[in-house]
């Protein structure tokens, strides 16, 4: 039975809809990860065909540790666009969403997992909300779908020049370029590192997935495009589509999302700024989680002051003031920056999005849920009691995801056998970056900012060395 959403022009489903989970991304939109892996969107939960996602992660293995070496090029057999959009499996996908099924793909919107601003709001009730009915016209009673792909996420590489603390290999190559210089990675966690794997993805990055863009881009039909990598300011690709798209006319039509880390915003004397107006519209979702110092330690390779300089230059462009954003993933170190981040929201007047940093296991100590959930209330309580009653709306999805954040379990209570043991690992990971990296600070020195949450970070070592 196909049942039609109601949604409203917030981006919300109407209460009175009997559908509240469909979503137009499998009938609009098409992701592929910097390994190949094709999937309805970044954030769908899905089974990973090669190479597991960050957001499959889970804690089978050890930081670092090494198994048996072996061969995986003839595991690596990625599909084309063709081959994928109307599979037995997105067809199926297609089936239950019209009929109101709930599917665990979809489960980081169905709980708001990361953010409360989910991907289905998106472009479900802003971005195709005018196509929701064309989707169920053009769509038989098995799924197959004459609609064509018009929302592109291609992450053509993990190229990148920044090595954030709370991302990895998978989607920076100064990540990937630090792991094997150091031993700490196994072919098992991370094939696409295998030279031969290496080789092979990359020929069909090339030969496969960027005609299939560039054919798209030349025919007119794209609407909108997610630029995110790696960091997608350095692929040439990227810059060869705004200038292919200004030229044949089709920019007018087209809506630009980017997530930068805006460590640049020029290529070969081609500046973003003067291309993004000359589009249908464009939004700058500036990757940021923290300032100063503070910001220099999470994000390995960030110049605050550039950064800072290059947001600017951003919101001087046409409509800048609502088009630039702070793309903030909270973290716990991050905690001690966002009522700066906050005040500086204030005065450029900005908006603050919000998602919480993604963790499926405790071993990832960078996240706020490994503190004790009674620091991180109290803690989250402080920032509340200063920043809601200076709030505009620009800081919306900052307040709320902070209040949120109460309401979830913590590490400890989420994991209670495994809390011990996960943050034994995540320390361990994380001092063994500190011995590679220089660092000006670790994160024992931001969380000396409060004393109970230092004396927590620090005990598991006083016990050790009393021992």
């Amino acid at each position: 039975m196909k049942i039609v959403p109601i949604w409203n022009r917030d981006g919300s489903c109407a209460e009175e809809s009997e559908n509240k989970t469909f979503c137009m991304a499998p009938w609009s939109h098409t992701y592929i990860s910097p390994q190949a892996e094709r999937r309805m969107c970044c954030a769908s939960r899905e089974e990973h065909s090669f190479q597991k996602q960050y957001i499959d992660a889970t804690n089978d293995t050890k930081y670092g540790e090494i198994k048996e070496s072996k061969t995986l090029a003839d595991d690596f057999n990625p599909v084309s666009l063709e081959e994928h959009w109307n599979s037995p499996y997105m067809k199926d996908i297609r089936k239950k969403l019209m009929a109101g099924e709930t599917i665990s793909q979809c489960d980081v919107c169905n709980d708001d997992i990361l953010s409360i601003s989910s991907y289905r709001k998106w472009f479900t009730g802003v971005l195709f909300r005018d196509k929701i009915q064309e989707a169920f016209d053009n769509t038989d009673d098995d799924g197959h779908t004459t609609m064509p792909v018009i929302s592109f996420d291609y992450r053509y590489s993990n190229l990148c020049n920044f090595k954030c603390r709370m991302c990895g290999e998978q989607l920076s190559s100064s990540w990937e370029a630090e792991k094997k210089k150091n031993n700490m990675w196994s072919i098992e966690q991370q094939p696409f590192m295998q030279k031969d794997v290496k080789k092979k993805m990359t020929s069909f990055q090339t030969e496969v997935v960027e005609p299939e863009f560039r054919d798209a881009i030349s025919k007119g039909i794209v609407e909108e495009i997610y630029w995110v990598g790696g960091e997608p300011l350095m692929y040439d690709i990227h810059w060869w589509a705004l200038e292919e798209m200004v030229e044949n006319g089709s920019a007018k039509n087209c809506h630009l999302r980017y997530n930068s880390n805006l460590s640049r915003t020029t290529f070969k004397g081609k500046e973003l700024f003067d291309y993004l107006p000359q589009f249908k519209d464009w939004l700058m979702c500036a990757s940021i989680d923290g300032t100063g110092d503070i910001v220099e330690f999470i994000r390995k390779g960030i110049v605050w002051d550039e950064w800072l300089a290059n947001f600017k230059k951003g919101l001087a462009a046409p409509g800048g003031k609502d088009k630039m954003l702070f793309d903030l993933t909270i973290t716990g170190p991050g905690m001690f920056s966002i009522k700066d981040l906050f005040d500086l929201s204030l005065e450029l007047d900005v908006r603050i999005e919000t998602k919480i940093m993604f963790a499926f296991h405790p071993d990832i100590i960078f996240s706020p849920f490994a503190w004790p959930k009674h620091i991180l209330v109290r803690y989250i309580d402080e920032l509340l009691e200063y920043m809601e009653p200076l709030a505009t709306h620009r800081q919306f999805t900052l307040i709320n995801t902070l209040k949120e954040m109460r309401n979830r379990p913590s590490f400890e209570e989420e994991y209670p056998d495994k809390f011990a043991q996960g943050k034994k690992n995540g320390k361990g990971f994380q001092d063994r970056l500190d011995s590679i990296r220089d660092e000006k600070i670790t994160i024992a020195d931001i969380y000396k900012a409060d004393d109970e949450l230092y004396e927590w970070w620090m005990n598991d070592e006083r016990a050790s060395n009393e021992t």
